[in-house]
């Protein structure tokens, strides 16, 4: 056995010993630096955000620790590998806390547990599987950096509050923003293949692997796992290399100390486990193959699934793409011409709410099956609002409101399409003139003025995110693409349209310079899909005022707009949406400056 160092030097210990900062921040050899951001660090109260997710411990107990994850779907998961608070010395714990609860500052999991039963390797068998409550567990992050954690277990176990320290940094995902880009600003190929975050083995339900790519290129892995008794084992390691195949050529078994106020650094030590090597075969699957040096835990190959994907990042096996042969089509036209609307997409539905002048129109298109249905009205009526959709609920919120109706005083409203029926949302922005997107379980809301609004869906509570303070964002547009936030062009109040693109990272809350559009657009619009980005249509005012009848898409990993073909008629104040291979157009007016509406769908279709 080796005695974990209480100081970190070399290619194992950095990560290892559970003390040392060159795991943190460390140069990534040959990375593109990062454009300087536009305006620095937005300025906004810490919230819980994609750099959190990580490696985290106390300093005074190096030996045990968490590894956390922030996830897509606005919760969080976290293992806390320890040790048991009794037993013989060679024993190990870890403790599982899932839907982690995200409130501001703070994550609260409701529900820890432990597990035993299976026994490691061949003879594992899913159904001893025991699933043990534990108690509860919060942290508190002061900053990127530092935050504190409060547990309550059961007896035994018990309870307390310790200051914790980040011990390793994710790939992508640092407090400092992204490296990987290209020389226009978005992000490169190489930085959209993550696989870091919980992997398993559907035929060992029970146990798997907690994957950290680190900045530097290596990989840390943690193998949550039993021994040939069934009690809770881990082992942790640090692979030399990345990439789709790599190695942990010294895989260890940290033994020897006690979980709570008994727990003693000095007494933790490293057993050589042996070598594990990670195979993956695209972004969901692959292999893992061990050869343990202890004859409980043998060799053998297992075949891992992802478990979780982390909030901020993204994942493809090839280069996508803009498929600009594609072909547009006529849908059945909206019930309702509206145009200055309000549009939010949940599955294969896409609904426009409002619309010019004050409308409450609530129109909403099932792609699937190519039909229109139409929502009770909103309460009073909107133009130029924003609205988006989560978990079965529709929110719509600003606007421009009818001046007639002097009782409009609520911000905005939330639909529950299971109780069918409108309710006001007074803690809603009230927002004008631009969109909304859903980013990693958060709701998004961009003003003119260029200032994003975050609000949790959940509680209602929300933050105000300082702008780029580039360019004015009247009719501007807001869409979530590879794991951040994208300001598209707008314009000012004396008309003059831009072609700016700014891109906001929730991971580092920076603003950068993202590429440009082809062509100067305001009241437009734009949707996202997992590897496309597309805009069409929009106006810009002046002498003479125009409307823009030309369509562009960017593509995961690429720095430049490319021209798709225009759709048949030029629209502005039009909704976008992408379901499946098709980039969606709902109504619009084909006047610039006035609402002349037609009610089309335009459908660009393109192959997949």
């Amino acid at each position: 056995m080796r005695r974990l160092p209480l100081l970190a030097s070399g290619l194992l210990a950095c990560c290892l010993a559970f003390e040392g900062s060159a795991c943190r921040e460390p140069a990534h050899a040959g990375a593109k630096p990062a454009r300087p951001a536009i305006a620095g660090k937005a300025v906004a109260p810490l919230w819980v955000g994609p750099a959190l997710s990580g490696s985290w411990y106390t300093a005074a107990r190096n030996g045990e620790g968490f590894t956390l994850q922030v996830l897509d779907r606005g919760t969080a998961l976290v293992v806390w590998f320890t040790y048991p608070p009794d037993g013989s010395p060679a024993q190990q714990a870890w403790i599982l806390a899932q839907d982690g609860r995200i409130e501001g500052d703070r994550i609260r999991f409701e529900g820890a547990f432990t597990t035993r039963g299976p026994r490691f390797g061949a003879a594992f068998d899913p159904a001893a599987l025991q699933i043990l409550p534990w108690g509860t567990i919060e942290f508190r992050f002061l900053d990127c950096n530092r935050g504190e954690v409060s547990y309550s277990g059961p007896p035994g176990w018990g309870s307390g509050t310790r200051e914790i320290v980040r011990l390793t940094a994710l790939s992508e995902l640092e407090c400092g923003g992204k490296r990987r880009l290209n020389a226009a600003g978005s992000r490169a190929i190489d930085g959209l293949r993550s696989r870091s975050g919980s992997w398993f083995d559907p035929g060992h339900n029970g146990e798997g692997w907690q994957l950290e790519e680190l900045p530097d290129g290596r990989n840390q892995v943690y193998w949550f796992t039993y021994d040939e008794r069934g009690e809770q084992a881990w082992t942790i390691g640090v692979s030399a290399t990345g990439g789709s195949r790599f190695e942990v050529a010294s895989n260890l078994r940290p033994v020897g100390a006690r979980f709570g106020s008994s727990f003693n650094p000095a007494a933790v030590s490293l057993v050589d486990w042996g070598r594990v090597r990670f195979d993956f075969s695209g972004c969901e699957r692959g292999s893992v193959q061990w050869e343990s040096t202890l004859p409980a835990f043998g060799s053998g190959v297992l075949a891992p699934v992802r478990l979780s994907r982390l909030a901020g990042t993204a994942c493809h096996d090839g280069q996508p793409a803009v498929p600009a042969a594609g072909a547009w089509r006529n849908g059945p036209p909206m019930p309702s011409p509206q145009s200055e609307v309000a549009t939010a997409t949940f599955g294969s539905t896409t609904c426009v709410a409002g619309g010019y002048i004050a409308q409450r129109d609530v129109q909403c298109f099932d792609a699937a099956a190519s039909r229109w249905t139409t929502l009770p009205p909103l309460p009073a009526g909107r133009d130029h609002a924003a609205a988006v959709a989560f978990e079965g609920e529709l929110l719509v919120t600003g606007g421009n409101r009818d001046g007639l109706n002097s009782g409009d005083t609520v911000n905005g409203w939330r639909y529950r399409f299971a109780g069918g029926s409108w309710e006001p949302l007074p803690q809603l922005p009230d927002v004008t003139a631009s969109s909304a997107a859903v980013l990693d379980g958060f709701a998004y809301f961009a003003d003119r003025g260029g200032d994003l609004h975050q609000v949790n869906p959940v509680t209602l509570q929300s933050r105000v995110i300082g702008g780029d303070r580039v360019v004015a964002r009247d009719h501007s547009q807001l869409v979530a693409f590879q794991g951040e936030l994208w300001l598209i062009g707008g314009r000012n109040a004396l008309g003059s349209t831009f072609a700016t693109v700014s891109i906001f990272d929730p991971a580092s809350e920076t603003w950068r310079a993202g590429p440009g559009l082809g062509a100067r657009r305001s009241g437009f619009a734009a949707a996202g899909s997992p590897t496309h980005l597309f805009v069409a249509g929009g106006e810009r005012l002046g002498s003479p005022m125009t409307v823009i009848g030309s369509a562009e898409a960017i593509a995961a990993g690429e720095g430049a707009w490319t021209a798709i073909p225009s759709p048949p008629v030029a629209v502005h104040g039009v909704g976008g949406a992408v379901h499946g291979s098709a980039f969606h157009l709902y109504g619009g007016s084909g006047m610039a400056g006035m609402a002349v509406n037609t009610g089309d769908v335009q459908i660009y279709s393109f192959a997949p």
